[in-house]
C-alpha cells in the first residue's frame, strides 16, 4: 500500500479583480493555505483551505502554523486511504482549526483519486449531476451600484446572487429591490445579514423583502444563537439559511431544533469533504435542504466543492464556483464555469492541475 512520503504547505494570496465588502470586513485577496502530498510511487495530491478570521477565528498565518507544527508531521508516513483514522488523529491532536484540516482532507481525496485513476466524486458515492448554477456575491455597495454589478454578472451567465445586508435596513431593502428590478424574475436571490440582526429585526426585514421573491435569508443572527434562529424560522414565510450556525460544534443542536430551512455546508468550515458528507447526511435525515457553500477562495477549493455537490443529493443549492469571476489568474487550470453553470471537473482526483510557478508567484509575503 502507498504511504505519504512528502508533506508541504504553502500560504497563497490570490488578488481579487474587485474588492469584496460585507457587514464585517473588506477583502482584496483570497487567502488560502495549500497542501501538497506526495505518496510512495510518485502520485501527488493537492488540497486547499481558506481560513476566516470571521467567524472561526482562523487566519492564514495561524492555519499555516497549525499545518507545519501539528498536522503535516502527523500524517507523514500514513496510508492516504485511512481517512477516518487521520481525521480522528487530527482532532485529538488539535481541536477546531477546520481550514487546515480541510486542506489535508481535500489533498488526501485528490491523492486517492490519482492513485486509483478515479475522480473524487466516485470516492464520495458517485455522480448524480454534472453541473450546478453559478453564484455571485454582491458586496455592500449602494443599491444602484449593486444592481449594476448584478446586471453585468447576469449578462455573463450568472443565475443566482447573494445580496449582502447589514443594520442599515432601509438601504439594505433598497439594495434587494434594485437587484430584483435589474435581474427580473429569472435569477435566484439570497440575502445575507452576516449575523448583524436581532431575531425580531430579522422577522421584520423578512416581511419587507418577501415581495422580491427571495429564496432565503441567510444567518440573520450570530451563529451561537440557535434559539434566535429557531424563533425566526418559525415566524417567517421566507426560508431561513444557517451559515455561521453550521459550525461543527453548533450543527447538531441546530438540526435538533430545526432552527433553519437550509444549511450552508462549507468544506473549509466543516473540515473537509468527509465531514461535509456527514453534515449533508445529518441535514437529509432531518429534512433540511443543503447549500454547497464557499467563501472568497481559489479554484482548488471550488473544484473540491464541485465534487461535493456532484455526489450529494441533499445539496439543492450552490454558491461555489466564484473563483473564475473573482480572479484574473488562479493557481489551477481545469476548473470551468460555462454559460452560468459550474462544471464538475473530470479526470482523476479533483480533476484540476496546480501550476506551481503561479503558486509561488502568489506566496503570501507575511
Amino acid at each position: 500500500m502507498p504511504i505519504i512520503e512528502t508533506v508541504e504547505a504553502f500560504p497563497v494570496s490570490i488578488p481579487l479583480n474587485h474588492p469584496y465588502k460585507d457587514a464585517n470586513r473588506i477583502e482584496t485577496h483570497s487567502r488560502d493555505v495549500v497542501v501538497k502530498l506526495t505518496a510512495s510511487g510518485g502520485a501527488i495530491g493537492w488540497g486547499a483551505g481558506s481560513p476566516r478570521s470571521f467567524p472561526t477565528g482562523e487566519t492564514q498565518s495561524s492555519a499555516f502554523t497549525v499545518l507545519k507544527e501539528y498536522l503535516l508531521p502527523l500524517i507523514k508516513g500514513k496510508d492516504p486511504f485511512y481517512l477516518e483514522a487521520i481525521h480522528r488523529d487530527m482532532e485529538s491532536t488539535i481541536p477546531f482549526h477546520y481550514a487546515p484540516k480541510s486542506a489535508i482532507d481535500c489533498a488526501l481525496h485528490d491523492l486517492q483519486g490519482r492513485i486509483l485513476d478515479q475522480p473524487v466524486y466516485n470516492l464520495l458515492g458517485g455522480k448524480i449531476r454534472d453541473e450546478m448554477p453559478s453564484f455571485d456575491i454582491l458586496p455592500l455597495e449602494s443599491p444602484e451600484k449593486t444592481a449594476e454589478i448584478a446586471a453585468a454578472a447576469m449578462a455573463e451567465g450568472t443565475l443566482a446572487f447573494k445580496v449582502k445586508m447589514n443594520q442599515d435596513v432601509k438601504t439594505s431593502v433598497a439594495r434587494v429591490q434594485k437587484v430584483r428590478e435589474a435581474t427580473g424574475d429569472k435569477v435566484m436571490l439570497v440575502v445575507d445579514a452576516n449575523t448583524t440582526w436581532t431575531p425580531k429585526l430579522a422577522v421584520s426585514v423578512c416581511a419587507m423583502i418577501e415581495e422580491y421573491n427571495v429564496t432565503m435569508v441567510e444567518q440573520p443572527v450570530p451563529g451561537h444563537d440557535i434559539e434566535g434562529m429557531a424563533f425566526i424560522t418559525k415566524n417567517t414565510r421566507v426560508r431561513i439559511g444557517a451559515d455561521e450556525s453550521m459550525r461543527p460544534d453548533y450543527m447538531a443542536e441546530l438540526m435538533r431544533r430545526r432552527a433553519a430551512d437550509v444549511v450552508n455546508i462549507k468544506i473549509n468550515r466543516e473540515g473537509g469533504l468527509l465531514p461535509s458528507k456527514k453534515a449533508a447526511a445529518l441535514a437529509e435525515a432531518n429534512g433540511i435542504e443543503g447549500l454547497c457553500g464557499s467563501v472568497i477562495q481559489g479554484a482548488l477549493i471550488d473544484a473540491a466543492a464541485a465534487h461535493l455537490f456532484a455526489s450529494t443529493p441533499a445539496i439543492v443549492y450552490n454558491e461555489s464556483g466564484k473563483a473564475p469571476a473573482w480572479h484574473d489568474l488562479d493557481i489551477v487550470t481545469g476548473f470551468r464555469v460555462e454559460k452560468g453553470m459550474v462544471k464538475v471537473p473530470e479526470g482523476p482526483g479533483l480533476g484540476v492541475e496546480v501550476n506551481e510557478k503561479i503558486l509561488r508567484k502568489f506566496l503570501a509575503k507575511d
